[in-house]
């Protein structure tokens, strides 16, 4: 078997914004090798991990599952190569930052710019969220530090944390579902409506809603999907609901997204582990620090 990383980052960013067009413009390249890279893959697994139409692209049951698989696998590797080339004294030492996918980065990459310039012999290395939490890779120090919200952290007394924003949270359902018609929502309107989450640290949010709380709103818990993309793609064919944190300005394909008016927005910032901070994170810190005193947190 011959698959290589290209296909696998070309699958997995299609899989991601079920956009052929989209998919090549994250990854600076044109649709037809987007669509090369694909059809390859799926002649050398012998299946069909999409179903495209003039309109539409969507996972298979088979992409779905292989999905859930590689994407991990890929992080794992990207950082396992990133690794040990730093281990060459001629490469920049190396931190590894995970980032939450629904934010807002404009704070956090002025901050990375700034830190480049001061540190210029330390590579940030910006790795994307998966299905472990923050509060997870921090500890086993698979990275070290995470741009991430402040409930996925503070039940640990070592990882400290360090707000930049705040988010607001929404509801997300699809274009035809009856709450997609409100210009905002409360708990008491999601009432024997179908809730859809993910098997993730983004849905163990003790501040949103509890699950006597939504037994007693009668607010019905359809199903938990192992991964945030495939919640989504659940939640994109009608068959309930999901709540997010997330920017104002982030989009979702085909959904509508609704503010839901009785949650505080979420803190979301710098998390690090306080027992191992080197030299280097404090001085992220630091400047991180310095940035909230010029441009103080609001919701995002």
């Amino acid at each position: 078997m011959s698959l290589n990383t290209s296909q696998i980052r070309s699958f997995l960013t299609v899989a991601q914004t079920l956009s052929y067009v989209r998919a090549a413009e994250l990854l600076y390249t044109t649709q037809p090798v987007i669509s090369y890279q694909i059809k390859a893959l799926e002649t050398e697994l012998g299946v069909q991990l999409f179903s495209r139409t003039r309109r539409s692209v969507e996972l298979t049951p088979a992409g779905v599952y292989f999905y859930q698989q590689m994407e991990p696998l890929l992080l794992q590797l990207e950082t396992i190569v990133q690794t040990v080339q730093s281990m060459n004294a001629q490469t920049p030492k190396l931190l590894n930052l995970l980032v939450r996918r629904l934010a807002d980065y404009g704070k956090l990459t002025q901050i990375i710019k700034n830190y480049s310039e001061s540190w210029p012999l330390v590579h940030v290395n910006i790795l994307t969220q998966e299905n472990r939490g923050s509060r997870q890779l921090l500890v086993t120090e698979e990275v070290q530090m995470a741009f991430c919200y402040q409930y996925e952290v503070e039940s640990d007394p070592k990882l400290k944390f360090l707000p930049l924003m705040e988010s607001q949270y929404y509801v997300l359902v699809s274009k035809t579902h009856p709450l997609a018609a409100y210009n905002y929502l409360t708990f008491d309107d999601l009432k024997d409506q179908k809730l859809i989450l993910a098997n993730t640290e983004l849905h163990k949010n003790p501040r949103l809603i509890s699950s006597a709380e939504l037994k007693e709103k009668k607010i019905l818990v359809q199903t938990i999907y192992t991964s945030f993309d495939s919640m989504l793609i659940a939640v994109q064919s009608g068959i309930g609901f999901t709540i997010l944190p997330c920017s104002h300005s982030k989009k979702f394909s085909g959904l509508i997204k609704i503010p839901l008016k009785d949650v505080k927005p979420m803190p979301l910032g710098l998390a690090w582990y306080a027992p191992r901070a080197t030299p280097e994170i404090e001085g992220l810190i630091n400047l991180a620090q310095k940035l909230n005193q010029e441009q103080p947190p609001t919701v995002i």
